[in-house]
């Protein structure tokens, strides 16, 4: 199956992660550490693109950055392509160094940034390259430093990053420690490496409630989100989800069965037919289609209730 094509949207969140080919280092000593930094702080220089969290790890390194006018795409292979070229020449080897395309994840940032920091920068606690939390305090190669302010923030967006946490910078810095502690306790692995619903969910967010409800909606494996947020991201890239498109194929099917325009159904037009047509939408939209009355209320224009009582009654008409 042909892969999907990035998404590289101006303003959305990104989770990057590159490996080594064959799982082989990427990072050999400090010296190539030093030297990726210095070339992501060049490459990131005079653009509007934020870092708000990074780790190194032998084989591979993760990256969480706002998009801001330039394609991600752009800053990515000239850091990538620099790295290689230095990484060749000083270890005299020739060849691929990283394993196919670097992985971006568009994510919610409003769901997940708050989780994503301290899961990227626990990396080496998870890994048992340090054995404790406490000793995170003491590791120069992720941005934990940085966020902390034990030394100058010169990759992250300190700011902007502490904003998602708090209104002032102690309360900020108090809730994201308590994550990183909380995470760390946890030790979750996996969660945040790729996208879909499946690996969105974690057991703590609103993914977990939507599944429960029968709510779950669309996912997408480049998008780490649920239901409406990757919609709109699709159709940000010009995309039709698999939901909006059963969703617009069960409107075309009530259309042809009961011949009422599908801009009356989607409207509060209150005429008898086409309120009947707009119930029996309803209820198959959610019950054939998998989608939310939120998100059927928000098509209609009518509240989350409105919906399901259209849909009870939709319900009873197809049973006729």
């Amino acid at each position: 199956m042909p892969r999907k094509p990035r998404l590289d949207i101006k303003g959305c969140l990104y989770h990057v992660i590159a490996r080594g080919n064959e799982r082989h280092r990427i990072f050999r000593d400090d010296a190539d550490r030093e030297q990726f930094l210095s070339r992501l702080k060049l490459c990131m220089a005079g653009t509007d693109i934020k870092c708000l969290a990074w780790c190194l790890m032998s084989n591979h390194f993760h990256l969480l950055v706002l998009r801001g006018e330039r394609p991600l795409s752009e800053l990515m292979r000239r850091l990538m392509t620099g790295y290689v070229s230095y990484f060749n020449r000083r270890h005299t080897r020739a060849g691929h160094l990283f394993q196919n395309r670097y992985k971006s994840i568009l994510c919610d940032a409003d769901e997940y940034l708050k989780e994503l920091v301290p899961y990227i920068h626990l990396n080496p606690v998870r890994s048992n390259i340090i054995k404790h939390i406490r000793e995170l305090g003491g590791y120069r190669w992720s941005g934990h430093l940085e966020v902390i302010g034990r030394i100058p923030a010169t990759i992250i967006s300190r700011d902007k990053l502490l904003s998602y946490y708090a209104s002032n910078e102690r309360e900020a810095l108090r809730h994201y420690m308590q994550l990183l502690n909380d995470r760390a306790a946890k030790r979750i692995k996996g969660v945040f490496s790729g996208g879909g619903l499946v690996k969105s969910l974690g057991g703590i967010f609103e993914a977990a409630r939507q599944v429960k409800r029968g709510e779950a909606g669309t996912s997408d494996e480049r998008i780490l989100g649920v239901g409406g947020f990757v919609d709109e991201v699709l159709a940000s890239a010009g995309e039709k989800s698999s939901r909006m498109e059963r969703w617009q194929d069960i409107l075309a099917e009530v259309v042809r069965k009961t011949s009422i325009d599908s801009k009356a159904i989607l409207s509060r037009n209150q005429r008898r037919e086409v309120v009947r047509a707009r119930a029996v939408f309803c209820h198959l939209a959610k019950e054939r289609g998998g989608v939310s009355g939120e998100f059927l209320a928000k098509q209609t224009g009518l509240t989350s209730g409105a919906i399901s009582m259209l849909a009870k009654r939709g319900g009873a008409l197809t049973e006729l």
